[in-house]
């Protein structure tokens, strides 16, 4: 009997849907069109994020870059990314229009409102070795000036601070990176700290002369890790991306590299040339 009943459950819906089939959604074409329209006016409803331009502002007197500070270059217009790159080219000091649009993350639109409001102090080169030392003006204390980036080690040790073991690290790190650009460079010795730079300053200087640069379209993988900011992967990816794309039409196509970030390019780029 628990069969006979549990076969009758089993076909009794098959039986049933034989004789019964539901109603079929019918919608018409006027039906459909003002769906249609309900849809389209809901998405125009739907608030779009558009991506925000950056609004640049006009410099209201004539300005020295170099005296802008980090919140002076925010109100012009400047991402805080952008503006600590361009603070960090602005210690080397800028002279011109033109040192200004090599920072490669400067923008056009800004450089165009602000051109004609910059003015800039005049380079003054002083060349020590050839007498152009005044005492009266350059020096207000007997202090023997010391070129860190001609020096030798010797010389080097008569830097009040500075002993045989930093002597001749100076000489392996400048002669590593291809000479100094700042005296800030001193403080990726090891135990260099600051305090140490503060007290050497008053006795020491760095000549303007050329740093040694290398052509990327020609250097080898050797000869960039021999550099201090250069690592294996970074050597390999510069090779590698020349043998693939071709030569290097700019310093700039570096970054392509997703292992050169803009921190590191900022470093590299005195030292690099096409």
């Amino acid at each position: 009997m628990l069969l006979v009943i549990l076969g009758v459950i089993i076909i009794s819906p098959r039986v049933i849907s034989n004789f019964y089939s539901p109603p079929k959604p019918v919608i018409s074409f006027q039906e459909f069109q003002e769906y249609e329209k309900q849809f389209k006016e809901k998405r125009k409803q739907k608030p779009r994020h558009k991506t925000k331009k950056q609004k640049f502002r006009k410099l209201t007197i004539k300005t020295d870059p170099n005296s802008l500070l980090k919140e002076d270059w925010i109100k012009l217009g400047l991402s805080e990314k952008q503006t600590d790159i361009v603070l960090r080219f602005s210690e080397r000091g800028l002279f011109s229009n033109d040192d200004l649009k090599k920072i490669f993350v400067f923008p056009e639109k800004l450089f165009e409102l602000i051109k004609d409001s910059l003015v800039y102090p005049e380079k003054k080169i002083k060349n020590w070795e050839e007498g152009d030392f005044n005492p009266q003006v350059d020096r207000i204390t007997e202090v023997i000036m010391v070129d860190v980036n001609t020096a030798d080690s010797v010389i080097l040790k008569t830097i009040p601070g500075i002993g045989p073991f930093y002597a001749v690290k100076i000489v392996e790190h400048r002669n590593n990176l291809g000479g100094f650009l700042s005296l800030n460079q001193l403080t990726e010795i090891w135990k260099f700290d600051e305090e140490k730079l503060t007290s050497i300053r008053k006795y020491s200087f760095l000549s303007n002369g050329n740093l040694i640069q290398m052509d990327i379209n020609h250097v080898t993988i050797e000869a960039l890790v021999k550099h201090p900011y250069i690592s294996y992967k970074v050597a390999n990816s510069i090779v590698k991306m020349r043998e693939v794309n071709g030569s290097y039409t700019s310093i700039e196509d570096l970054m392509k590299s997703k292992l050169i970030n803009h921190e590191l390019f900022y470093k590299l780029e005195p030292y690099i040339r096409i």
